[in-house]
């Protein structure tokens, strides 16, 4: 068996940068179309037409995915355009280092517009089509944050924790349709994202971004952060036809950090 995308369609949110842009490689690598979702024209268009330069396939498509009206455009799009939509990467998310007491709900809630109900709307369109098709890869990007409590860490934990419940409900409710559903849960991931979290948790701490990611690091059974193309691995295997039997799973890609969970 191989890890063989030939003429499948996948959208994969977050794909400019970091863990969705390695995804979109992979997917690209593999005989599949990466249809790569990002909020910036000039950035998600650069990568797909770099994609395209070495002959892979790839399609770039601006997009804010809290926008409701414009995802099921997008997902519109890529059906009638390309007559199936075979994978769904709900990688696209956004953190918040802050003491829970100091937080207004203004502050938090469009975190939980993009992790959250970004992934609930994107699945619910995307599920149409993979229905009609009973065929469907659905990928959902967790955090072991989700499983491991950690200070001034509690709205994006819950933010993650409702992906991951999502993740196991849909997966029974579309295990007969020849759909399955998962989510990955890394650890701290070299990527953008991370060092400005850890800038925030490290000015809290009056220490700088650097030394809170080498203390984390320290900290990983392995010794250091994970990279991006190490998470993008095991999304592809998930999006493959040879993960039919998986479901339901959140898979830890953390080094070890959460052994046992």
């Amino acid at each position: 068996m191989s890890l063989e995308l030939s003429n499948q369609v996948h959208i994969i949110t977050g794909a400019s940068r970091g863990i969705g842009l390695a995804t979109a490689k992979l997917v690209a690598q593999a005989g599949g179309l990466p249809v790569m979702i990002a909020r910036s024209p000039e950035q998600i268009g650069a990568e797909a037409e770099a994609l395209q330069a070495s002959g892979l396939k790839a399609e770039a498509y601006p997009l804010d995915i809290t926008d409701a009206d414009a995802c099921k455009a997008m997902v519109r799009h890529v059906r009638d355009t390309h007559g199936r939509v075979d994978g769904l990467v709900n990688n696209a998310g956004t953190n918040m280092v802050a003491n829970l007491l100091m937080c207004k709900e203004s502050t938090w809630q469009p975190m939980f517009d993009v992790n959250v109900f970004a992934v609930i709307r994107l699945t619910q369109l995307c599920l149409k089509p993979m229905v009609r098709a009973k065929y469907g890869r659905i990928v959902n990007v967790s955090s072991v944050a989700a499983k491991l409590g950690a200070p001034y860490n509690t709205l994006y934990s819950a933010s993650k924790a409702a992906v991951d419940g999502f993740t196991r409900s849909l997966a029974v409710e579309v295990a007969k349709l020849g759909i399955t559903a998962n989510s990955v849960a890394p650890s701290q991931v070299n990527t953008k994202l991370m060092r400005d979290g850890m800038a925030v948790r490290g000015k809290m701490a009056g220490r700088d971004a650097d030394s809170v990611i080498e203390g984390i690091a320290q900290g990983n059974p392995m010794g250091r952060i994970l990279e991006p193309e190490e998470v993008a691995g095991t999304i592809l295997h998930l999006l493959s036809p040879n993960s039919a039997s998986i479901t339901g799973q959140s898979w830890n890609v953390c080094g070890g950090v959460a052994l046992g969970l």
